[in-house]
């Protein structure tokens, strides 16, 4: 249902680009988040706060997409200050009750990319903290995707300006640890390790060590299909010249393997394959964050440079809305910061002014 992509040929010039499928519309928010000295913004790892939830502080400011325009919200993805981007994709695989949960903190799944923007600064410090000797063990919590009756099975995919990458499914609570800066594509089925081993095929025929190449690509909805596709361009593209340059090369990508607005797949043993909602490109150099409405025209964008443009520590931008069942979305062009409008924390258990 979704695709993501890394662009790490260029260290200077590193990219995110990703794709958000989905059945239906759904309502859409993006996020302002904006940490100074003065600000404390603490955070629940669950709707309700008790002994076994997650509570955090966030470190960093970040700009996220959720899904939904009021609570419960859903944190899709998004970037933070230090230049790591998180991405959440479906996974019908992903199961999150542990045999030893009750001894761990709990997290929400729709707040997961949230904690890892607030908390983490790189790829391996996220990878440390989901790890088997991390020294808090956290256990992911499922819940219904907002606006549907879908439980949020999901995935995590992380990228940061160090060049690195990495891929966290969540077995029977379990993480299962994907990390290398070659780990650039994800979707959503099947498991990553089954991804990685049909992609050594694709690989193969397009190798020039192969006698009989072959160029032939996947022009499929299925998940598969759209890795070999992305991976194909990705792994053929220029070295980038510039972040401009960097940035519309992903874009490219990403929207190469999206799939076409109101696409009707009538195979009902397939109900994951849906049309493109809506793409992001985030720069992990220049903190700039891209989200482009699969039904609008124009492309809109945010600097994170420029947090102090946003009018308060917590900010928003309704770009889908919905009103008596019906749809709205909103054309918005160009630079946002100034059009974001002041808010309340939606995973906030507390915000202590110093």
């Amino acid at each position: 249902m979704c695709t993501r992509i890394f662009n790490n040929f260029n260290n200077n010039y590193l990219t995110t680009a990703r794709n958000m499928d989905w059945a239906t519309q759904m309502p859409t928010t993006i996020f302002a988040f904006r940490i100074s000295p003065e600000d404390h913004m603490i955070k629940c790892g669950t709707e309700d706060e008790n002994e076994h939830s997650l509570i955090w502080e966030a470190q960093y400011s970040s700009i996220v997409t959720m899904v939904g325009t009021e609570a419960p919200y859903g944190a899709s993805d998004g970037i933070n200050s230090a230049g790591l981007v998180a991405n959440l994709l479906y996974d019908s695989n992903a199961s999150y009750e542990r045999k030893d949960g009750s001894s761990c903190k709990n997290l929400d799944v729709l707040r997961w990319v949230q904690f890892v923007l607030d908390t983490c600064c790189s790829v391996q410090e996220v990878v440390e903290t989901f790890s088997t000797d991390a020294k808090t063990q956290i256990q992911l919590i499922g819940g219904i995707v907002p606006g549907s009756t879908k439980p949020a099975s999901l995935h995590l995919s992380v990228s940061d300006k160090f060049g690195d990458s990495a891929i966290i499914e969540v077995n029977k609570g379990n993480y299962v640890i994907y990390n290398n800066s070659e780990f650039r594509v994800m979707t959503n089925e099947p498991s990553y390790a089954k991804q990685i081993e049909l992609n050594q095929f694709w690989r193969w025929q397009w190798n020039n060590k192969n006698n009989f190449p072959s160029n032939t690509l996947p022009g499929g909805p299925f998940p598969s299909d759209r890795f070999a596709r992305a991976s194909y361009y990705l792994n053929n593209l220029y070295n980038s010249k510039d972040t401009a340059d960097s940035l519309t090369q992903s874009k490219s990508v990403v929207m190469n393997a999206s799939v076409p607005v109101n696409f009707d797949f009538s195979l009902e043993n397939f109900p994951n394959i849906a049309q493109t909602l809506w793409s992001s490109v985030s720069s992990h150099n220049n903190l700039t964050y891209y989200f482009c409405n699969a039904r609008c025209i124009g492309d809109i964008w945010m600097d994170l440079n420029k947090i102090d443009e946003f009018p308060s520590s917590v900010s928003k931008l309704i770009v889908v809305s919905e009103i008596d069942n019906k749809f709205i979305n909103h054309e918005l062009y160009g630079y946002q910061n100034r059009n974001f409008e002041e808010t309340v924390d939606p995973f906030a258990t507390n915000l202590i002014l110093a």
